[in-house]
C-alpha cells in the first residue's frame, strides 16, 4: 500500500518540481523528505487530498491508516464530492458505509453493477434510496451502468422504484441544496416508463444533460412525456433518447427563446419506428436555423428496415455521428450519407456485407468527408480499398478496417444491438471536475 502512496507522492512531487517556480518545487521536496524518506505527516493538506483523489476507495482507506493526520483528512468533504460505487461481489457491500457517512457530501455519483449477482442489484437500490434520503442532499449528477447482461432482470421494477424516489419530491425532512443537473441511465438495461420522466421534470427543472438511450427490448417513453420534460427543463442542452419518443412538437419546443440552446441530440432508431410518425423536414429546418451549433447523432440498430433510414435522414440534419448496423446491404445508404452529410460527419460506424458497390461508396464518402475523425467498418474490404482509405485519411483518430480473411464474423441479434448502444461512447456524468 505504501508503494502506491509513494508513487502518487512522487507524481505530485514531480508536478511541483516542474512548476515554473523551481525554487519552490525544490523547497517542497526537501521539506517532505528526511534521509531520503518521505515524511507523510508533514505533507500539506492539499497535496494529501490530491493523492487521495487518485486512489480507489480500497487504497484510499488503507492510506488513511498512515497516521492520525491522514486519517482526519480522509473524512474531508472535498474528497466525497465525487464517488464511484462498484458492486461486483458480495464483499463490495461494505462500500455502503461511505454512503452512510458521506452521503450528504456527494455531488456526483457513478454506480457500476454486475447484475448477475442478486445482492449487487439490491446494493444499487440501497445506493439510490440512500441518496434520496440524505438529510442534506447535494447530489447533482448520477450515472448507473450494468457491467453485464441479465435477461431475468430486464424489467427492473425495484430499480425503477428507487429511481422514482430519487427523482420524486423529497421527504420534508430532507434539506435540498440543489437538484439534479445530469442523469445518465444509458448503462442500465431496463425499460423506462413515463412516470420516471414526469417525476424528473417536475422536481428537477435545472436538468441540463439526460441520457436514457440504453439497451432495452422496446421504448416505453411516450413523445408526450419527453415533450413535457423538455418544456419544464429549460436548461436542457444535451439529450440522448429513442427516435420513437420524438415528435415535431418536441423539436419546436427546443427552439423557444426562453431556454438554453440545445447542443447535442442523439436518437436511436429501431424497427418499431416504422409505426411512428417521422420527424418532418420542416421541423429539422426550423431547429437547425434556430440552433446553428447543434450537433446530432443517429443510431440505426439491426432491427431497422432500410427504407426507414431514407425516410428518417434528411439533409437538414446537422449529423456528426452515425451508426448503421442493419445487417443489410448498405452501399446506397453510404452514398446517401455522402450526399447529405459529407461536410458535417465526424464519426461513422457500419456493420454490413462487403461488396464492390460498398467499397466504391465508402471511398467516395471518405474522400468527401472533410471532418471525418473516426471510421469503424465491420465487413470484409479488399486490401487495395483499405490502403486507399488510409491514404485519403491518414490522420483518423480511430479506424477499424478488415480484409475478408481477417473478418471473424459479423455480429447479429442482441450482440449487434449492444455494439450499437455502446454507452462508453456517450458517457458524460462526472467527467468534469467540480470547480468548487
Amino acid at each position: 500500500m505504501f508503494d502506491v502512496i509513494r508513487r502518487r507522492f512522487e507524481s505530485v512531487s514531480r508536478t511541483y518540481y516542474q512548476d515554473s517556480n523551481k525554487e519552490t518545487g525544490y523547497m517542497f521536496l526537501m521539506a517532505t523528505f528526511t534521509n531520503g524518506k518521505p515524511q507523510w505527516e508533514s505533507l500539506p493538506q492539499h497535496v494529501i487530498l490530491l493523492i487521495y483523489s487518485r486512489l480507489d476507495i480500497s487504497d484510499r482507506f488503507s492510506a488513511s491508516l498512515t497516521c492520525h493526520r491522514w486519517s482526519e483528512i480522509f473524512d474531508n468533504p472535498i474528497l466525497w464530492r465525487h464517488f464511484t460505487f462498484c458492486f461486483k461481489t458480495k464483499a463490495h457491500t461494505n462500500q455502503l458505509k461511505c454512503l452512510d457517512k458521506h452521503g450528504s457530501h456527494l455531488k456526483s455519483v457513478h454506480v457500476h453493477v454486475d447484475p448477475r449477482v442478486p445482492i449487487n442489484c439490491e446494493n444499487l437500490c440501497r445506493v439510490i434510496t440512500g441518496l434520496a434520503r440524505c438529510e442534506e442532499r447535494r447530489l447533482q449528477r448520477i450515472g448507473i451502468f450494468f457491467t453485464a447482461e441479465n435477461p431475468l432482470f430486464f424489467q427492473g421494477t425495484e430499480i425503477q422504484s428507487s429511481l422514482a424516489e430519487l427523482f420524486g419530491p423529497p421527504d420534508p425532512r430532507v434539506s435540498m441544496t440543489g437538484t439534479l443537473t445530469e442523469v445518465d441511465l444509458s448503462g442500465l438495461h431496463v425499460t423506462y416508463t413515463d412516470i420516471l420522466l414526469k417525476l424528473l421534470s417536475s422536481n428537477h427543472p435545472n436538468l441540463e444533460i439526460l441520457n436514457i438511450q440504453n439497451i432495452s427490448l422496446s421504448c416505453m417513453i411516450s413523445s408526450e412525456a419527453l415533450l413535457d420534460l423538455v418544456q419544464k427543463c429549460r436548461k436542457l442542452r444535451k439529450l440522448w433518447c429513442f427516435y420513437k419518443s420524438t415528435c415535431d412538437e418536441l423539436m419546436e419546443a427546443f427552439v423557444e427563446k426562453d431556454r438554453a440552446p440545445l447542443e447535442f441530440l442523439s436518437l436511436s432508431c429501431q424497427r418499431e419506428d416504422k409505426f411512428h410518425k417521422h420527424l418532418s423536414i420542416d421541423s429539422w429546418d426550423k431547429i437547425t436555423k434556430a440552433l446553428p451549433k447543434l450537433r446530432a447523432s443517429f443510431l440505426f440498430d439491426h432491427t431497422i428496415e432500410r427504407l426507414d433510414i431514407h425516410s428518417i435522414l434528411h439533409h437538414q440534419i446537422p449529423l456528426v455521428e452515425l451508426s448503421l448496423r442493419t445487417m443489410s446491404e448498405l452501399h446506397r445508404e453510404v452514398a446517401l450519407v455522402d450526399s447529405y452529410f459529407s461536410q458535417t460527419l465526424e464519426k461513422l460506424t457500419i456493420t454490413t456485407k462487403g461488396s464492390k458497390f460498398l467499397e466504391e461508396a465508402l471511398v467516395r464518402l471518405v474522400e468527401n468527408a472533410v471532418n471525418l475523425k473516426v471510421l469503424h467498418c465491420y465487413c470484409g474490404l479488399s486490401q487495395e480499398i483499405i490502403d486507399k482509405i488510409k491514404t485519403l485519411k491518414p490522420d483518423l483518430v480511430e479506424c477499424t478496417l478488415h480484409t475478408e480473411e481477417n473478418v471473424e464474423g459479423i455480429v447479429i441479434g442482441r450482440e449487434a444491438r449492444a455494439t450499437v448502444m455502446d454507452v462508453r461512447n456517450y458517457r458524460f456524468v462526472g467527467q468534469e471536475e467540480d470547480s468548487e
